[in-house]
């Protein structure tokens, strides 16, 4: 079989990938009509196709997702899109098995951070040229996320969203201390002065734990001090240097001082913030949905800059397409038109309280109008989004491994920093080796 990519440009309109599909007859002469797939930026007008689509939405954004392909499919009676959600850990120890054996979706969203794992054990198909066909252009979305969908110089992901970390704030626990609610702390400073005053009165107010999201807290401290993980070329950790021990240094402050209770349980430090025991925690866009905040008079502020400059930590969901449509032009053509449409229409996703990735979409009446983006939208710019490399998520558990000892006051920050490093260097070194990169 014949697989032809032909594009075409057509006058005043988006660009266009066709597709044809050629069958030879056994003779070597004769051809069967051949089968012809177009996708733009409006439609898809090939045969009737299914599409597996896998998620790991589980959460309450998964329902904003699942209406968008809802309504992808009732405008695209030849497209059906059936979607799986699982589990993010099992989704992605699953996918590559999964492709390899045709068992696995023909797209797939995921966080930046494991686009390059992904693409690099071959589950995904390059996208430039899909990109290009489409008309999608880096000016239309942030630069970093932009490079996030990009694994050695190929781009495997479209980027879909940002999300991002905010400092939330109990009004009233604020209002009870004496300090103004409608005045969040901007700088580190104003924020260990209104800890003091918080703990004059009896109350811990910034209650930290020692699980996972804990990493994301000191990636973004991190970074307002100038550091990063690992070195540009993600052969070398990084996190021990003199900026991630400020960053740890920081973070275990808070319980040394008595600002935060010993050994928090995971999640602890919401139910306090729920409970009015606690009036600051730093967490995700999406928790401005979480239940639990409607008995209580809160806000939400970009993250102080506790550092040098301004900067929170962020992440990005990118769609791709698996190596299970390479071979057949509808399904490729199908999967791109899918693509385009999820990330030009995601103005229902932003409800989910994610950032849409595209300016044009950020800039929009509807975005504006949806509470709580006057914040986090303009944070987009002081976004650190994760590095991207492959195998890098796994050398970054020995990073969780070393904030939590510090954070449980059995190790010092620097010994707990230098110590996980070295371990994670050697999971890097085998990750060069093994990937080559």
């Amino acid at each position: 079989m014949n697989l032809v990519f032909a594009r075409t440009v057509a006058a005043g309109a988006a660009a266009t990938l066709a597709l044809t599909l050629a069958a030879c007859g056994s003779d070597g002469g004769a051809q069967d009509a051949p089968v012809v797939s177009q996708v733009s930026g409006d439609s898809y007008d090939g045969p009737p196709v299914e599409l597996s689509f896998w998620n790991g939405f589980t959460g309450a954004d998964g329902a904003y997702f699942d209406a968008m392909v809802d309504s992808f499919n009732a405008a695209n009676p030849n497209v059906t899109v059936k979607v799986t959600t699982s589990e993010w850990g099992d989704f992605y120890q699953k996918l590559p098995v999964a492709v390899e054996s045709g068992n696995g979706p023909d797209v797939a969203v995921m966080h930046m951070d494991q686009v390059s794992t992904q693409a690099a054990q071959g589950a995904l198909i390059g996208l430039d040229a899909v990109a290009s066909d489409l008309g999608l252009e880096e000016d239309d979305f942030a630069e970093a996320v932009w490079a996030g969908g990009v694994y050695d110089g190929a781009r495997y992901g479209i980027p879909l969203d940002v999300h991002m970390h905010g400092l939330y704030y109990n009004k009233d626990v604020l209002r009870a201390a004496g300090l103004d609610p409608e005045a969040p702390a901007t700088t580190g400073e104003e924020l260990l002065q209104h800890l003091e005053v918080l703990k004059a009165q009896g109350v811990q107010g910034m209650w930290i734990d020692s699980t996972g999201w804990m990493r994301t807290w000191f990636t973004a401290l991190q970074a307002q001090w100038g550091g990063q993980a690992v070195s540009d070329d993600g052969r070398t950790v990084t996190w021990d240097d003199e900026s991630g021990v400020k960053a740890l240094t920081w973070l275990t402050d808070l319980v040394r001082k008595g600002y935060s209770p010993e050994n928090v349980g995971q999640d602890g430090y919401w139910k306090a913030f729920a409970d009015g025991q606690n009036a600051y925690v730093i967490g995700g866009i999406w928790e401005q949905s979480n239940p639990t905040f409607e008995a209580i008079d809160w806000g939400v502020a970009p993250l102080p800059v506790i550092g040098d400059t301004a900067a929170t930590w962020g992440s990005s969901h990118q769609l791709t397409a698996t190596k299970q449509v390479a071979d057949d032009a509808n399904k490729l053509a199908a999967a791109a038109y899918f693509i385009n449409s999820m990330s030009k229409d995601s103005i229902v996703w932003a409800q989910a309280n994610q950032v849409p990735a595209r300016a044009s979409v950020r800039e929009s009446a509807e975005f504006a109008a949806i509470p709580g983006m006057d914040v986090f939208g303009p944070m987009i710019d002081t976004t650190v989004l994760p590095q991207n490399f492959p195998g890098l998520p796994d050398a970054l558990g020995k990073l969780e491994e070393g904030i939590n000892a510090a954070l449980l006051l059995t190790t010092e920050p620097q010994a707990a920093l230098e110590a996980s490093a070295a371990e994670a260097q050697l999971i890097v070194d085998r990750n060069q080796k093994k990937f080559g990169y």
